[in-house]
């Protein structure tokens, strides 16, 4: 990841992760709309590429402002699930199983008719994802410590929304070094890659690059 305004790179392909320092608050602030912008489809001039191509941002950057409100279930994660899921059922393993159930749930709703003084008129086809909607279908979600919620966050981030990069906001605020440290070593072995944007330089993390914008505006890299 790139910027014509910056000198240095922001995230190498041989590198898991960058610890990028903007002590200017004026700067700090500015870069993050861009990068927000960008993820949501906006102008901006910030580059993401793996090997020579570029990649959309808004498909491939998951940015976390606060670790407390991450959705195992958010509307992202449940709308690409669902499609997952209703492709699934189209395929060769599941067909047959997909045409028995609508055959069951038409019996089901004749023997309802006959039940009534009424003629219903219904779909033939199956809406697998109406059907998955009408359930309440979701990931499971049973765990209760934010640091745990945050990295199953992730993990199904990755699986369902083929995330590359996560950008975290201020988040050895909340994290200790220790805990720093078992999420970037989930982020390796899930092979993608963390840009860790915080406003005060802290203890060094290991394993990856610091990014220094101090309050004058210079760069230390």
């Amino acid at each position: 990841m790139v910027h014509p305004d910056l000198s240095g790179e922001l995230l190498k392909d041989k590198i898991v992760f960058t610890e990028w320092i903007i002590e200017s608050p004026e700067l700090f602030a500015g870069y993050l709309q861009e990068l927000y912008g960008q993820c949501a489809r906006c102008e901006g001039k910030f580059v993401l590429s793996q090997g020579i191509k570029e990649l959309d941002i808004s498909k491939y950057v998951e940015i976390i402002t606060d670790p407390f409100a991450v959705e195992l279930n958010g509307r992202k994660i449940i709308n690409k699930l669902y499609a997952e899921l209703n492709e699934l059922s189209k395929d060769e393993m599941m067909y047959t199983k997909t045409l028995q159930l609508t055959q069951h749930i038409q019996e089901y709703l004749l023997d309802l008719e006959s039940n009534t003084n009424h003629i219903l008129q219904f779909n033939n086809e199956m809406d697998v994802a109406g059907l998955l909607k009408i359930m309440d279908v979701k990931i499971e979600d049973s765990t209760e410590k934010f640091f745990e919620r945050l990295v199953c966050y992730i993990k199904n981030a990755i699986e369902v929304l083929s995330v590359k990069v996560f950008v975290f906001i201020n988040l050895r605020s909340f994290l200790t070094d220790n805990q720093m440290q078992e999420l970037i070593q989930e982020i390796t072995y899930q092979e993608v890659h963390a840009l860790f944007i915080e406003n005060q330089e802290r203890t060094c993390l290991k394993g990856g690059i610091r990014y220094i914008i101090d309050k004058d505006g210079c760069e230390i890299y």
